[in-house]
């Protein structure tokens, strides 16, 4: 009989192993790793539920699967920076600011012990690993060849670019069970907008505006789109058609001779103090230019020098709220 009872016992222990050995092939293939996965997989459905419960998420580059409320959040551009702290949420770990480092200064105070990660073009792995996070929020634009890296890491879930910040705050409601807050910002927005196009009238779809930039190198440049270009778009604001350009952000200016490129009935320059003294000698030596107090924004006093972190390099709703600002008082609608 001892042998027999040993003989079951000995069979009981190998059906357990196997089914460990099953549930750790899951969780290897998942985009799960880790403590996360495992509690997930022993956690009640009441558990799940209560910590926002478990989803796929399809991404820019793939499907990522949450299996509970991400906690430890770490996102690897300004823009996600910007979004996360209008949701209410405080990363684990962001990417540095471009400027003002190591955060802009108008989301410092909600960014107070936040590790951070380097930069949003190449933000540090290791740092990454050391923080454990739930999930990685990053752009396929910017981290398209890091991906399986932070993959393997936590699941990451990819915006397809840095600037389409409606896109990117849906999506990050989604991922962070924030869709109530993030309905309610866009909502306000959307009511700011029509405000605008009404109070714009029959002025909106004659109105052309330009935005530019000094270089350091003596050059200067126009952007066709980013995070200004995309709310013009949405606002209805015309571009000169000679900044028409398909499938390109930015087009650099090299000669005085091309300054008409840079006209418009508004001309917003995105010119920085960080830029330095190159980029201040290249902005006096062009606009005492002829040819560029021939422009119609110029002549009309409608040349303004913005502020490039909210018009340029914020990229969320708290940016574009201020640059909204920003219009009403430039275009006179207060």
């Amino acid at each position: 009989m001892k042998g027999l009872k040993g003989l079951v016992i000995l069979l009981l222990a190998i059906v357990v192993i196997s089914g460990c050995g099953a549930n750790g092939a899951n969780k290897e293939g998942s985009n799960n790793g880790g403590k996360e996965q495992a509690a997930a997989e022993t956690a009640s459905p009441e558990t799940n539920a209560a910590t926002g419960g478990a989803k796929t998420i399809t991404h820019s580059m793939g499907t990522a699967t949450l299996e509970k409320t991400p906690e430890r959040v770490v996102v690897l551009f300004n823009g996600m920076v910007d979004i996360s702290v209008a949701l209410g949420i405080k990363p684990v770990g962001a990417v540095e600011s471009w400027d003002e480092k190591p955060f802009y200064v108008y989301l410092r105070d909600k960014m107070e012990g936040v590790e951070t990660l380097g930069e949003e073009n190449q933000p540090n792995v290791e740092a990454i690993v050391a923080l454990k996070p739930d999930v990685i929020i990053g752009s396929k634009l910017r981290h398209e060849k890091i991906y399986p890296q932070l993959n393997a890491i936590a699941p990451t879930i990819m915006m397809e670019d840095v600037f389409s910040w409606k896109d990117n705050l849906t999506m990050a409601g989604e991922i962070l069970d924030k869709q109530d807050e993030a309905a309610a910002i866009l909502a306000d927005w959307d009511k700011r907008a029509e405000e605008f196009r009404t109070k714009m009238g029959d002025k909106l779809g004659s109105t052309e505006v330009s935005i530019i930039r000094f270089e350091e190198d003596g050059t200067s440049r126009f952007y066709v789109t980013g995070f200004a270009g995309t709310i013009f778009k949405e606002l209805g604001l015309g571009r000169p058609e000679a900044q028409q350009v398909p499938d390109k952000t930015v087009v650099n200016v090299t000669t005085k001779e091309q300054i008409p490129l840079l006209g418009g009935d508004y001309i917003f320059d995105l010119t920085m103090e960080r830029d330095g003294e190159e980029g201040k000698k290249t902005q006096k030596d062009w606009t005492s230019n002829p040819l560029w107090t021939n422009l119609d924004g110029v002549k009309n006093g409608q040349y303004h020098h913005v502020n490039a972190i909210t018009w340029n390099l914020g990229g969320g709703p708290l940016a574009a709220k201020m640059m909204m600002d920003d219009l009403f008082t430039y275009m006179k609608l207060n």
